[in-house]
């Protein structure tokens, strides 16, 4: 790979926030919205969701975009883990959740994703779980929520980057959130993950011309090491992945400019 003229490539083509071309009603969280559902009719629910989307989404995944899933022995370091990865296409959450779909699972999502109607019922349905905007004390239910959740066992994922922009060609920098729940739970343990794209190979040149093929990447767990203050220890746990992240995209992701 020639990374000189990826650098100045990047330069030449401005990469643009992702509008999928709806607008979303405004949308406020009653004082006790229950962030992390976990009741039974709830996982019934969530299990409906999920395999639906693992039934419609099964064709476009794997014999349009090629999916392929690398890392697979790292899955079980998910289980009470905040698990990150790259905003980098508009179905990398739903691949994301179906590949670890004998689990329940969450995801975070902006408060504004709750304004689609019935399809935010198949988003929370599916577990998508909004990061709130409007008051203190929300926050501080969604911090409660999200740690007690992680000591349970649980999986939650967070695209640290903070919003979408498709196949961007890095990995952009991380917001803090993520970092912050992960040093506050139990395990202390971060599953980096990265989509990656890849020149088409066999059919899939037919199938997908010019466009890339996908790949999720499954990274060895990080585990949070302690320094003297809380500053710095997540400001390490977020450089380190940050760097692990990006250097992996670099040597492994092909580019189209």
């Amino acid at each position: 790979m020639n990374e000189e003229k990826i650098t100045k490539d990047e330069t030449n083509e401005e990469e643009k926030e992702y509008d999928n071309g709806f607008k979303p009603k405004e949308v406020h969280l009653k004082p006790d919205y229950i962030f992390y559902r976990k009741n039974f009719w709830y996982k019934v629910w969530n299990r409906i969701v999920v395999y639906i989307c693992s039934f419609v989404f099964f064709f476009p995944k794997f014999f349009v975009y090629n999916f392929r899933v690398k890392g697979k022995k790292y899955r079980k370091f998910a289980k009470g883990s905040i698990m990150i990865c790259n905003h980098v296409h508009a179905f990398d959450v739903i691949f994301i959740i179906t590949t670890f779909r004998r689990h329940l699972f969450y995801q975070t999502t902006l408060q504004s994703n709750l304004g689609f109607g019935f399809v935010s019922k198949i988003f929370t349905g599916g577990g998508s779980v909004p990061i709130p905007t409007e008051s203190l004390q929300l926050m501080r239910n969604f911090r409660n929520g999200t740690i007690k959740t992680l000591n349970m066992g649980y999986p939650i994922l967070f695209m640290p980057e903070g919003h979408l922009i498709v196949q961007s060609k890095k990995v952009r920098e991380f917001m803090p959130g993520a970092f912050h729940y992960a040093y506050e739970s139990n395990s202390k343990t971060i599953l980096p993950t990265v989509i990656t794209f890849h020149k088409p190979k066999g059919i899939f040149k037919l199938i997908r011309r010019k466009k890339p093929t996908i790949r999720y990447n499954i990274l060895p767990p990080y585990h949070i090491e302690e320094l003297e203050t809380k500053k710095q220890t997540l400001k390490k746990a977020t450089d380190d992945l940050h760097e692990i992240m990006s250097k992996y995209y670099l040597e492994n992701s092909d580019y189209f400019l």
